[in-house]
């Protein structure tokens, strides 16, 4: 499923009218009756509804959606907030049929709200700026209301591109959203706010719709690396070489390795700080040497991970300066994600794995201001670092330059936890060892990840969810993908 920026819905809606013909006053017709429908649907035994228009055109679909009550002979109370002397000319048309019909309406001054459902027709996709105390009051208002709340397009309150309330927003039931659906829906606190999600295109063409650039696409399936012949050995799936685990922190080492392993990597070799070569005796599929070995192993290896618990003492600096000569692809994690680093390295074939803290880091901001913009930050990691990107987090992001940024919807709270991030990183150099590009291995790996955590939790719940339960799950996991595909 593609989604679009609030500036490409309006040319969206502008393709619609150039392009397939049709009148705003049919889109915005259309629009308010789906919303109706969504309503009729599920509170069929409806009697009183309150529906909140603004001046802009969620008004104007809030006009039509009173319309379609009243016509079911349901009372409606219909409120105003904002000046509908700004009304749009579509808008306008249907506040005029609403009023011939004998409809009333009234300012909102704080009274009290007397339907069995509550509409949101207030703010659009637009908004930007922080609400001032009036909005905010009306808002809270609407929150506190103890009956089903319904949007229209998208939850007042909520940015429409980057998923933040304007501090506060609709924390609408069910969202009924047109033509494209929103970044913001999506992204940070976006779903939390929009509820349920229905899409309609209300009638829009496939080609008008595909005349506009999307700016995510969300992972639906993946890409998984092709079926194994008989007539093959360990050598043609990766071999891969994994630094990291400075004293202390081995266990990274270890699960990236094991994740890479189980996700279908031929080779595994771990680089651990000189005293904790013994701490992986356990995992007898991992050969285990110091750090001291990584220019032989650098000769051998097609694949390198580097970061998972690597620290920044003198000998972890080596390990990267000498990195910084090789040209091979690289999945770079962890303390690893400096920006002289990376900027020092020869491989053009690099994927960078960053959790917010990681990202503020190289982009010298906080990890608030990541937060509030996770799209434009993923893509600013994905240029200045010329590296596909995998910005890590609720929503997880994959941008590499020339394609469409994938979002992932999948995995639960349960995910945070630590040693996530070392497992991801495995998964990602495995898939890249069995011949998918990095942008295909990063979204197919985020994808398994995501899968094997909603697994764990089928019978689980998601508050004892460790990273190891990840690899446990990752084979029956791309099992099942393998059978759908």
């Amino acid at each position: 499923m593609l989604l679009f920026t609030p500036d490409k819905v309006y040319q969206l809606d502008k393709a619609a009218v150039e392009q397939d013909g049709f009148a705003e006053i049919e889109l915005m017709q259309r629009a308010g009756r789906r919303v109706w429908q969504s309503i009729a649907e599920r509170w069929p035994q409806l009697s009183a509804i309150t529906v909140f228009a603004g001046a802009g055109n969620n008004g104007g679909d809030a006009f039509v959606v009173a319309l379609c009550a009243r016509r079911e002979g349901v009372d409606v109370q219909l409120l105003i907030q904002g000046d509908l002397t700004r009304q749009s000319d579509t808008s306008r048309h249907f506040k005029q049929q609403w009023e011939q019909a004998g409809g009333e309406f009234e300012a909102w001054n704080g009274q009290e709200l007397s339907g069995e459902v509550i509409v949101d027709g207030l703010l659009g996709i637009g908004l930007q700026r922080e609400l001032d105390d009036h909005w905010q009051d009306l808002i809270a208002t609407i929150n506190s209301c103890e009956v089903p709340r319904i949007a229209i397009d998208i939850p007042s309150g909520l940015n429409g591109l980057t998923g933040n309330p304007q501090p506060v927003a609709v924390e609408a039931h069910l969202t009924v959203t047109f033509i494209g659906v929103k970044t913001g829906q999506y992204l940070a606190d976006g779903p939390d706010y929009c509820g349920e999600l229905i899409y309609e295109d209300l009638g829009v063409s496939r080609s008008a719709r595909q005349s506009v650039p999307a700016a995510l696409d969300v992972i639906e399936s993946c890409q998984l690396p092709a079926l194994r012949k008989k007539n093959t050995h360990k050598n043609h799936y990766g071999n891969l070489l994994i630094i990291g685990g400075d004293q202390g922190m081995s266990g990274a080492v270890a699960l990236s390795a094991q994740a890479a392993l189980r996700s279908g990597a031929g080779l595994v070799t771990a680089l651990v700080h000189p005293d904790c070569r013994n701490n992986l005796a356990s995992f007898p599929e991992i050969m285990v040497l110091g750090w001291d070995a990584i220019e032989t192993r650098l000769a051998e290896a097609s694949i390198v991970v580097v970061g998972p618990g690597l620290g920044v003492s003198d000998a972890a600096t080596h390990c990267l300066h000498q990195l910084g000569q090789v040209t091979l692809p690289m999945v770079v994690d962890a303390s690893a994600l400096s920006a002289d680093f990376l900027q020092s390295l020869k491989s053009k074939q690099v994927v960078i794995t960053p959790h917010p803290g990681e990202a503020a880091g190289l982009l010298s901001i906080d990890s608030a201001e990541v937060q509030s913009d996770r799209l434009e930050a993923c893509d600013r990691l994905s240029k200045t670092f010329s590296t596909t990107c995998v910005l890590k987090g609720s929503g997880t992001l994959v941008a590499e330059q020339g394609k469409v940024t994938a979002l992932n919807t999948h995995g639960n709270a349960g995910m945070a936890s630590a040693g996530m991030g070392d497992v991801l990183s495995g998964i990602i150099a495995a898939m890249m060892g069995q011949g998918l590009t990095l942008f295909e291995a990063a979204k197919t790996a985020v994808f398994i990840h995501a899968l094997s955590a909603e697994s764990y939790s089928r019978k689980h719940d998601q508050i004892g969810l460790v990273a190891s339960d990840i690899i446990e799950h990752i084979p029956a996991v791309v099992k099942r993908l393998r059978n759908t595909s």
